[in-house]
């Protein structure tokens, strides 16, 4: 299937189902359709491990001291969980933004790096984020799966493989070096990986930077500059961001007061809280509430 094709088949997909402004979750495990009538403004997100193709229109996301934009035909890979700030910039009710996100299995591309042998195993260094052209086989592959959609029976035995063959296309092609990096059980990215996952599992308590450096086998200091490196921001500043997103997505989804949010992603202080939150958002947090609700920690395209 070409990216034509694809596209057709997205928006008819998207108009049967009135998709909006919101990422879809497809009936396929793991994918999720993206489609946005205007452009957005600059947002910040929480980016799971994911595979994004744009189909239509054109984004932008923050890597560090850049900003990384990608459109049409393009494909993005995020190796890891990552805070960043993003936004649609090309959109209309004409010509809406318009992609597919997978979520990356890193279980799956470990095995797959294993059978691929010495050479998909290498260590390429700790980067996290790639933009390229997305192949025919990536395209082929990704039409597939959602191809399997309404068709529960054959999904359930279906979806498994043709997620698989996706991962397969993307590491045996530009988005490989960083994936096969990520698949080294002592590599940089894994290192630094472990100690994400304790943060996300931590995030509302007390967490020192001593215990990540353990949790990911490194002396402090140089855990320090390699988590930085690796996800352009510090270890604490990271628990930051998680608590401030998933405070959000209390307050704008389930409609908690402020305090109560602030207490439960670890704020001692209201005060401070709202600080901090007027400080990402853009808004106070006694103010922010929506039609629309937010991902909070989800991997949209």
């Amino acid at each position: 299937m070409d990216l034509e094709a694809l596209r057709r088949a997205v928006i008819t997909h998207a108009d049967a189902q009135g998709a909006g402004n919101l990422p879809f979750q497809t009936p396929v495990p793991g994918l999720t359709l993206v489609r946005s009538r205007r452009p957005t403004e600059l947002t910040p997100v929480l980016f799971q491990p994911f595979f994004c193709l744009v189909l239509q229109g054109a984004k932008q996301s923050a890597q560090a001291d850049r900003m990384v934009s990608f459109g049409a035909g393009q494909s993005l890979v995020i190796s890891h969980d990552r805070p960043t700030f993003s936004r649609i910039v090309e959109a209309s009710p004409a010509a809406p933004y318009l992609a597919l996100a997978l979520l990356l299995d890193i279980a799956m591309v470990r095995e797959i790096a294993e059978a691929m042998g010495p050479d998909g195993l290498s260590d390429t260094g700790a980067a996290s984020v790639t933009v390229g052209a997305t192949t025919a086989a990536e395209l082929d592959a990704m039409g597939r799966l959602f191809g399997l959609i309404g068709q529960p029976a054959a999904a359930r035995v279906l979806a498994p493989l043709y997620t698989r063959e996706v991962h397969v296309h993307l590491m045996a092609a530009g988005h490989g070096a960083m994936l096969r990096g990520l698949a080294r059980r002592d590599s940089h990215a894994s290192q630094i990986t472990r100690a994400i996952a304790v943060i996300r599992r931590d995030y509302a308590g007390v967490l020192r930077v001593g215990d990540l450096a353990a949790a990911a086998g490194m002396s402090p200091s140089v855990f320090h500059d390699r988590f930085r490196s690796f996800t352009g921001t510090s270890p604490l500043q990271f628990q930051k961001h998680l608590r401030l997103m998933e405070a959000r997505r209390l307050i704008r989804d389930q409609g908690a007061g402020v305090a109560p949010a602030a207490f439960a992603v670890g704020y001692e202080s209201p005060t401070q809280f709202s600080r901090e939150y007027s400080r990402a958002f853009g808004i106070a947090p006694s103010r922010d509430r929506a039609d629309e609700p937010v991902a909070g920690m989800a991997a949209a395209g």
